[in-house]
């Protein structure tokens, strides 16, 4: 009888996390400090509700702009590449920008996460996404991207070639999941360099930007074009800042540099390091 229940169990389990496969998700164990108590999952999750709930009052407290969304919160629960903390910054800009009517962008897609979150903040506006990314992976480095932190433990810039790389399949099974619409996004599929120049359906006008692109070149590229397109009161968002390639700093202080040279087109922000490694440039002019 014992052999018979264990049996069932364990086919129960299986076919529980067949099904969490299904919908993206898997159970993980929870190794908890030794003497501690580990929390029912259910709870940890109503917890981490209620403390995105009261930051958002928080936040809410000095200009009212984040609405109440009831999935964001899973959303955020998911993210893997990028900070609860960074992701309010996002969530908090897009809210800001949502009266200008341009479009958003996201460059540097990996897995989706962040592409659903921000889909996630526009899906009740008329606001189309733009994401581009070329789906292999970081490209080479240059002279310019020396490693700063090694985050994969993998010993030199130029071995981060080809890593963090995912399907535009995947990315646009987790915008279904949401009801993000196939005609509310593009994905601009391909190396940065190239579509700028080739792609005919790059956004005209831009009011958020979330730039994730590590290395020195592709941001710099992405800042350019982003330039002529954002509106006055965008932002964009540069994430990596200082941190993991020496690239993403450069590009972005160079940009700052010339642009705010003879009259000044943009303020620019970096939040303490405990929210992340990114900066927040806002369109002046």
């Amino acid at each position: 009888m014992k052999n018979l229940t264990t049996s069932i169990l364990k086919f129960i389990k299986k076919i529980i996390h067949k099904i969490l496969r299904i919908l993206g998700y898997k159970l993980q164990a929870i190794h908890p400090i030794p003497g501690q108590r580990v929390p029912d999952k259910i709870i940890t999750f109503k917890n981490f509700v209620s403390l995105t709930k009261a930051y958002e009052q928080f936040l809410n407290d000095s200009d009212n702009v984040i609405d109440q969304n009831a999935i964001r919160p899973y959303l955020l629960s998911r993210l893997t590449g990028t900070l609860t903390s960074e992701a309010y910054f996002i969530i908090h800009s897009l809210a800001k920008c949502k009266n200008l009517n341009g479009s958003v962008c996201e460059f540097g897609v990996g897995g989706g996460e962040t592409s659903v979150l921000i889909a996630n903040e526009i899906l009740n506006s008329d606001r189309v996404l733009h994401l581009f990314d070329s789906f292999e992976g970081l490209p080479s480095p240059t002279e310019k991207d020396q490693l700063k932190d090694d985050i994969f433990s993998l010993g030199s810039m130029e071995a981060y070639r080809g890593t963090m790389a995912a399907s535009e399949e995947l990315v646009q099974k987790l915008l279904s999941k949401i009801s993000f619409t196939s005609d509310r996004y593009y994905i601009h599929k391909g190396w940065i360099e190239k579509v700028l120049i080739n792609d005919t359906n790059l956004p005209k006008n831009v009011s958020f930007a979330y730039v994730d692109f590590d290395f020195y070149e592709p941001i710099k590229l992405a800042l350019e074009f982003l330039h002529y397109k954002m509106l006055k009161g965008a932002i964009i968002i540069v994430d990596d800042y200082d941190y993991f390639s020496t690239g993403s700093k450069l590009a972005v202080d160079e940009f700052l540099k010339k642009k705010n040279s003879n009259l000044k087109q943009y303020n620019s922000f970096i939040p303490d390091v405990n929210y992340g490694h990114f900066i927040i440039l806002t369109k002046l002019e």
